[in-house]
């Protein structure tokens, strides 16, 4: 055999070393062309919504890409549905100004929509039907900020954020429309959303501020600082307990996405997470402007306008994708629809955009980043299959 190698390498003429030499300028090629494609893919512009130059204030996407949304025009607020290419108007802003009052929309279990615009009321709304749920008074007039209902789908009650006037607070609300009294030990606390994690528990975040910054006491420059509570409620006439606080160093929750028995609670200061499991935090230093969860259990963490890099999150990793061009809009509704991100923000003109994001292009065989990395081992392999070849060949020559 060493006979054999040593006749190879006397017989070496300059057709091999002109191969050799483009397969290895082939890999340098390749190399720095996987490295310049290996930014975010798939991102790109839309038409912001279906009212020309609205401002999309709250969003929510269904699984086939219609969507229910909060729209600012010269007009006024509208609150509207857009499915299947149909534009189903909820509040016109000529008849009803109520709209400008929204703070969230909600997908109940049967898939209904469901709002708050008025004191005590919920407007439940699909395609084809609107109607209002009224909440007793008995028990106190308030606002309602957010609503989530039991994770459980045979479960017909609902929790909600609440503005009681001079706090905020927690309710649970029953099928009659009858709701408790409002939870205690939360006055100092602005509660802000709630999310469903177990059955009869909820995740609920918002902010405590404080006139004491650490150099004195000065109202003019308060300390704002997160919080998340753990709620439990089983339903009935007992108010809704808060069953675990947490109390962060300093920003803002802004986004709870649920991902198995696990809630990412995610800030513009940290991310959280809450294992349901065992009730056990951990913190993370993701910071971000917006977090959003896809199907596939991925969460995508994104900044301020300007940004040149996102985070993209599993169980087992994170990792930060450098952006093709820094992030041309500052993120003010975002929300997915199955794979797909939409983001609904304003550029640097001040002008409404809707940003997309397809979470399968990156890497993906159809992507730069992707088709690179194909034709690179195809290449690779078949240079290494027709070596061996010729190796094989003349050793038995």
């Amino acid at each position: 055999m060493a006979k054999g190698w040593r006749r190879l390498l006397e017989e070496e003429s300059e057709y091999q070393w002109l191969a050799i030499s483009l397969f290895f300028a082939f890999i340098l090629v390749g190399a720095f062309a996987i490295h310049g494609t290996g930014k975010l893919s798939g991102m790109d512009f839309e038409r912001n919504g279906t009212m020309e130059g609205s401002r999309i204030l709250k969003v929510h996407y269904d699984s086939n890409g219609g969507h229910t949304a909060v729209a600012h025009t010269n007009d006024g607020t509208y609150l509207y549905q857009y499915v299947d290419d149909k534009l189903n108007t909820i509040i016109d802003p000529i008849n009803d100004n109520s709209a400008s009052n929204i703070t969230y929309l909600t997908e109940l279990s049967n898939g209904t929509m469901a709002t708050s615009s008025e004191d005590n009321s919920i407007i439940m709304f699909s395609q084809s039907t609107i109607s209002n749920f009224e909440i007793s008074s008995g028990l106190g007039i308030f606002r309602i900020l957010d609503l989530a209902v039991n994770i459980d789908p045979d479960s017909d009650t609902m929790i909600a954020v609440t503005d009681e006037g001079f706090s905020k607070s927690i309710r649970g609300i029953n099928s009659n429309g009858v709701p408790t009294s409002p939870m205690p030990n939360s006055q100092d606390i602005d509660w802000e959303s709630i999310t469903p994690i177990a059955d009869n528990e909820w995740i609920i975040t918002g902010i405590i501020i404080s006139s004491s910054t650490g150099q004195g006491n000065n109202p003019a420059s308060p300390d704002i600082k997160p919080v998340m509570g753990h709620v439990i409620w089983t339903g009935g006439v007992t108010s809704p307990m808060l069953n675990k606080l947490y109390v962060g160093t300093h920003g803002q929750y802004h986004s709870t996405i649920k991902i198995d028995d696990k809630m990412i609670i995610a800030g513009t200061g940290q991310t959280t997470i809450f294992d349901s499991s065992d009730q056990s935090l951990e913190h993370l230093t993701i910071t971000s402007s917006a977090a959003i969860g896809v199907d596939n259990g991925v969460v995508w963490f994104f900044g301020n306008i300007g940004s040149e890099s996102v985070i993209k999150w599993t169980h087992d990793e994170q990792k930060v994708i450098q952006l093709q061009h820094r992030l041309p809009i500052e993120i003010e509704a975002y929300a997915s629809s199955s794979e797909i991100i939409y983001m609904h923000g304003t550029d640097s003109n001040d002008e409404p955009k809707l940003l997309s994001l397809d979470t399968t292009s990156h890497g993906s065989i159809e992507s730069g980043r992707g088709f690179l990395n194909f034709a690179f081992l195809l290449v690779f392999s078949i240079g290494f299959v027709v070596m061996g070849w010729n190796v094989l060949d003349r050793m038995k020559s």
